[in-house]
């Protein structure tokens, strides 16, 4: 799905995933056809009263009953409580007369007619009982499905579900006062398509008129429609007033396409787009944004973004990715809603898998997009790129792991071979081998595994005369080889406990070894390696640093234990507790050049604690925290919770801290770039609140603010409420404040939405960007290196 937060949602491990504003997205799934959303179908309008008739079941012969009735000539004339049926339809009047052979009925003095999905009054009235079509004067309807009703001069039933109404008006609100109401001259009611089209329509709310249109095109049911779609309506202190208009158009049921006109008023006029599809096995879409001579920016602007997931059959897939945009300001300027975030690259991928029992080959080309400006001119250029977000792009990397399916034994093999290129810096073939041998065991009550590997790595440099600020002389050879030997076994327990009616502790302790050797690795770039969070289950990992160019160098032991709490009702982990720590029998001398804070010591790792709690459905709570030992410190800090009622009201707080989150940044004010400052590294430290309440049955009110204790400044804050007074329309307002880039400058937006149930929306959800930022489950805690991120709730 398509999500302008400038969060990147993951197809596979490390992707990132464009988003673009203004674009009707859905969940893709690759079975049956694509799923649209509320805003392409008309949300159902108040109910309507059911009819004070019965509907009879569908039948070719005709029922007449009457007080009295007459038959001449095949003809029949019936007065009093009269009732008709015949094909399933009904007609009640005073007065009816019916033709047998033409299956005319003519009905005066007032009339009842129901069929299915429709029922109406009217003064008088002609049917045709045989192909359903007639007509009636001076008419009130409803439409059963969707709830919408109205009056009309005349209403023209043409066969077919369709109708033609004149001097009539729609809406979907109950009672004499209608919130809102569409009259016009003419109106079509396509039942079959459901769609209804309005000519010389004018929209009035609460009796006053506040829109015109020659022609309007909405939908009457819940399924998807070409067609104009509501607009979108906006403004931000960087664009000014926005508007956009999108025209949705149903290719196929596995096709579908959206163009958004789009105006900015302080830019110019703006044209997206976006083309879907949908098979079996392979979903993708297309996405496009253009506006010339931005006024503000002067110069055009443009985002081009591909996306496909896809299998050929039950062994091989395909991942692919590209996106690209004019230039690095891009989403900062011309992003759309209030959820917007810069990011810092976008990524072009394409990642094809192929995988059996016992074996995985995985080939990938990868390059990106920095949207960070960097000088080239600067002799530290190359220091700066280390740490900014400007990566290696790998064309290709292929990946082959094979594993024995045997038992307790097994022998495995990882390689991968990477090509490594980046404008003006140093490149490099690098080929890797790790041959692995694999015992394990575990009988439930306890467990136990061993592995030994053997890592060769080859790097070949080159491009040394296209790295202009890259001395080749601090490399005495254009290539490196590294092997490096490594034994890890690890053994726990599984002890259990009943207590209290029922209620389970467990008690897992876990013990590991681990031994790697040291071979210096200094004189290796970075490629692709880099320093993880320290978290529980890391402490456990084989390297503790992520990629291949830094192979730790370890002599250690590391303990652990977890227990878990369980409801002897529920079976649900009521609380989990992890402790842990590594300590080392030897010195660590390999690391990432200039890293900050990484959790290890010489003599082994910081203290990690972790605890998560849930002790109802309503309330659950998670924290972590990383102590150092050797300057009793805390290294790291993270603390959320989250209450939540069945009425709606919500409830969450969260605490952030990292020491030396990463290297300082500082402006450069001569040519406007970030510069890192070698040795000098920030912190974070963050709070945030997110509320959301009912206050009564018809508004609800929401808010979030996100505080950095570090820098002593509000991060962001954002208010917002809903209010529904009625079945058939509700309006959203909301508003957001917030740091937008490195150099603390802030930025506004607010975003409207009118909701007129049974016809369409206007504007942006409220609760769309809510449930995909303040309650994201997803840990995105150090997702980027913009030390201004919001905190995102658990």
């Amino acid at each position: 799905m398509i999500d302008y937060s400038g969060r990147r949602r993951s197809l596979y491990p490390g992707q990132r995933v464009f988003s673009t504003p203004f674009i009707v997205g859905a969940s893709l799934v690759c079975t049956g056809m694509l799923v649209a959303e509320p805003s392409i179908a008309a949300e159902m309008g108040c109910p309507v009263a059911p009819p004070p008739m019965t509907l009879p079941e569908a039948s070719a012969e005709s029922t007449l009953v009457a007080d009295q009735a007459s038959l001449q000539n095949e003809v029949a004339e019936a007065t009093g409580n009269v009732r008709l049926e015949r094909n399933g339809q009904a007609l009640e009047a005073p007065f009816v007369r019916y033709d047998r052979k033409t299956g005319e009925a003519r009905a005066r003095d007032g009339l009842k007619y129901y069929r299915p999905g429709l029922f109406l009054t009217a003064d008088n009235g002609d049917v045709q009982v045989d192909d359903e079509t007639g007509q009636f004067n001076g008419a009130t309807y409803s439409i059963i499905t969707n709830g919408g009703r109205g009056e009309a001069g005349t209403v023209t039933s043409l066969g077919n579900g369709n109708y033609e109404l004149t001097d009539a008006n729609y809406s979907t609100c109950a009672g004499e006062t209608k919130a809102w109401m569409l009259s016009a001259k003419r109106i079509k009611l396509d039942r079959e398509k459901g769609r209804g089209e309005a000519f010389n329509s004018t929209m009035r709310f609460y009796g006053v008129p506040v829109f015109y249109s020659p022609y309007l095109n909405f939908p009457i049911d819940d399924k998807r429609h070409t067609g104009v779609l509501p607009p979108t309506i906006g403004a931000s202190s960087d664009s000014g007033f926005e508007l956009a208009v999108p025209y949705y158009i149903n290719i196929a049921p596995n096709y579908d396409a959206t163009i958004v006109p789009r105006l900015l008023a302080d830019r110019g006029l703006q044209l997206g787009g976006q083309l879907r599809y949908l098979y079996a096995h392979h979903r993708g879409e297309f996405d496009g944004e253009y506006l010339p001579s931005d006024n503000k920016y002067g110069d055009d602007r443009s985002l081009f973004h591909y996306e496909h997931v896809g299998r050929f059959n039950p062994y091989v897939s395909i991942e692919a990715n590209y996106t690209r945009v004019s230039d690095g300001n891009y989403f900062d300027d011309l992003s759309s809603g209030l959820s917007r975030t810069s990011g810092s690259q976008l990524e072009r991928a394409i990642r094809l898998t192929m995988a059996d029992t016992g074996i995985r080959f995985t080939l990938l080309a990868q390059d990106f997009q920095t949207l960070e400006e960097k000088d080239d001119n600067n002799s530290d250029n190359n220091f700066n790129r280390a740490f900014t977000n400007d990566p290696y792009t790998r064309l290709p990397q292929a990946r082959l792991e094979m594993l024995s399916p045997s038992s307790p034994f097994q022998a495995g093999l990882n390689a991968e071979f990477s090509n490594f290129k980046r404008d003006d810096d140093i490149d490099a073939y690098r080929v890797d081998a790790q041959p692995r041998l694999l015992w394990g065991v575990d009988q439930g009550g306890w467990y136990a595994n061993s592995e030994a590997n053997y890592r060769v790595t080859q790097y070949r440099l080159r491009g040394f005369d296209d790295a202009p600020n890259v001395d080749a002389g601090d490399y005495e050879d254009d290539v490196i080889t590294r092997d490096i030997p490594q034994f890890r076994a690890e053994t726990g327990l599984r002890f259990a406990r009943t207590f209290n009616e029922g209620w389970v502790q467990t008690l897992e302790p876990r013990l590991q070894y681990l031994y790697t050797g040291y071979e210096d690795q200094s004189n290796i770039p970075v490629f692709d390696s880099g320093v993880a969070d320290l978290q529980f289950d890391r402490l456990f990992a084989d390297n503790r640093f992520v990629g291949s160019d830094r192979i730790g160098d370890a002599n250690q032991l590391t303990v652990g234990v977890t227990s878990r709490f369980i409801s002897p009702d529920s079976g649900r982990t009521v609380a989990k507790l992890d402790l842990g720590r590594v300590t080392g029998f030897r010195d660590l001398r390999v690391n990432v050049p200039t890293s900050g804070e990484i959790g290890y010591g010489e003599r082994g790792s910081d203290y990690v604690a972790g605890v998560e709690i849930r002790p109802t459905r309503h309330i659950r709570a998670r924290t972590t925290v990383q102590y150092d030992p050797d300057d009793s410190r805390i290294n790291r800090a993270i603390a959320a919770a989250s209450y939540t009622t069945d009425a709606g009201y919500q409830l969450d707080l969260a605490y952030r801290r990292y020491r030396d989150y990463r290297p300082l940044r500082q402006a450069n004010n001569n040519d406007n770039t970030i510069d890192i400052v070698p040795g000098e590294f920030e912190s974070l430290e963050q709070t945030a609140i997110g509320v959301r309440a009912p206050v009564t049955a018809n508004l609800d009110v929401l808010g979030r603010w996100n505080y950095s204790l570090e820098r002593s400044q509000n991060v962001e804050t954002l208010a917002g409420f809903e209010y529904r007074p009625s079945c058939c329309w509700a309006g959203r307002v909301a508003w957001r404040h917030y740091v937008a880039d490195d150099d603390g400058s802030f930025d506004s937006a607010i975003m409207f939405q009118f909701v007129l149930n049974g016809l369409g929306q206007f504007g942006e959800t409220v609760r769309s960007f809510v449930d995909n930022d303040v309650y994201d489950s997803e840990d995105t805690s150090r997702r980027s290196s913009d030390s201004f991120d919001t905190i995102r709730f658990p």
